[in-house]
C-alpha cells in the first residue's frame, strides 16, 4: 500500500465533503463546518495546513436524515453507532473505500474500515438549568464511557506499548465490574436513549455530547439555525452564520496562529491508499 501525504488526504477528504454537501442540499439538510476545520475556514480559506481530518455538526434532527441516506448509498463506507457494530465512536465517519487507517495506538479496537474519513458530529439538546445539565452530561458521559470501556480491550487504549498493558492489568477488574452490568451495545443503547432526552427542536441550548464543557462546549441552539455559504479549499460549503461566536467561545483569538511546536496533527492514523 502506498502511504498518503497529509495534501493527499486533505484532498480526499475534501472530495468525500463534496459529495455530502450534495446530499444535504438536495435534501434540505443543514449542517456547518466545525472545530478546527471552521478555523480553517476563517484563517486559511481551506484547511489549517498540519490538519488532517474535516469535521462537520448538525443537529440530530438533520444528523438523523444523513445518516439514513447514507446508508443507502454505495459510493463511500459510512461508519456509525447506528449501523455499525463494535464501532467505538458515537457520532459518524463517511470513508474513502480506496484507503486504510492504520492505528498508532494499541487496542484501539478501530473499524476495519476505517480510512481517510469526514467526521459526522450530532448536536443535542441541553437542559437549561446549569445543575440539571451538569447531571444530565455526566450521565451520558459515562454511559459513552462505558461503552468505550467494554467494547474488545479499548479500556487499555494507548500509542505507548507499556502504558497499554500496565491498563490492561489495572484497570481489568473494573472492565468486567461494567461488563457485568452491560456489554458495550447495552451501553451504546443506553447512550443513544439518553442523548434524545432533551429534543433539539425544544432546547434553548445544545452541544456535542462527547465534548460537554460548561465554558466551550454548551451553546443557544439559535446559533444552529442559521447557515450561509463559505469558502473551503476552493469550494462552497455551509457554516453557521454565528461562527464568530463559536470560534471565539472555544478558541478565543482564533486568527493567531500557535507555536511552531503545536503545528502538527494530533490524530493516532497513518493512511494508506490501497493496493
Amino acid at each position: 500500500m502506498k502511504r498518503l501525504s497529509a495534501r493527499d488526504i486533505q484532498n480526499i477528504s475534501v472530495d468525500i465533503l463534496v459529495y455530502i454537501d450534495k446530499l444535504c442540499r438536495e435534501n434540505s439538510i443543514n449542517y456547518s463546518i466545525f472545530y478546527g476545520s471552521l478555523i480553517g475556514v476563517e484563517r486559511h480559506k481551506g484547511y489549517i495546513p498540519w490538519d488532517d481530518d474535516l469535521d462537520i455538526v448538525m443537529p440530530r434532527p438533520d444528523y438523523q436524515k444523513l445518516v439514513s441516506l447514507l446508508s443507502k448509498q454505495n459510493d463511500y463506507i459510512l461508519l456509525s453507532p447506528e449501523i455499525s457494530d463494535n464501532y467505538r465512536y458515537a457520532f459518524a465517519k463517511l470513508v474513502d473505500p480506496s484507503t486504510k487507517a492504520i492505528s498508532k495506538q494499541y487496542y484501539g479496537s478501530e473499524d476495519d474500515n476505517l480510512g481517510v474519513y469526514v467526521d459526522i458530529f450530532p448536536i443535542d439538546g441541553f437542559p437549561t438549568n446549569l445543575d440539571e445539565r451538569k447531571t444530565f452530561g455526566d450521565l451520558c458521559e459515562q454511559y459513552r464511557a462505558n461503552m468505550l470501556m467494554t467494547l474488545n480491550n479499548s479500556y487499555a487504549i494507548s500509542r505507548s506499548w507499556m502504558k497499554a498493558h500496565l491498563k490492561r492489568i489495572l484497570l481489568y477488574p473494573k472492565y468486567v465490574k461494567t461488563l457485568k452490568k452491560g456489554n458495550s451495545k447495552f451501553w451504546k443503547n443506553k447512550y443513544e436513549e439518553i442523548v434524545a432526552s432533551y429534543p433539539f427542536e425544544n432546547a434553548e441550548y445544545c452541544g456535542y455530547m462527547e465534548f460537554i464543557n460548561e465554558v466551550w462546549g454548551v451553546f443557544p441552539t439559535e446559533w444552529f439555525k442559521h447557515y450561509e455559504e463559505v469558502e473551503f479549499e476552493g469550494h462552497k460549503f455551509l457554516s453557521i452564520k454565528d461562527r464568530d461566536k463559536f470560534l471565539t467561545l472555544r478558541y478565543g483569538d482564533y486568527m493567531q496562529l500557535p507555536p511552531e511546536e503545536e503545528r502538527v496533527t494530533h490524530h493516532p492514523y497513518d493512511f494508506y491508499l490501497k493496493d
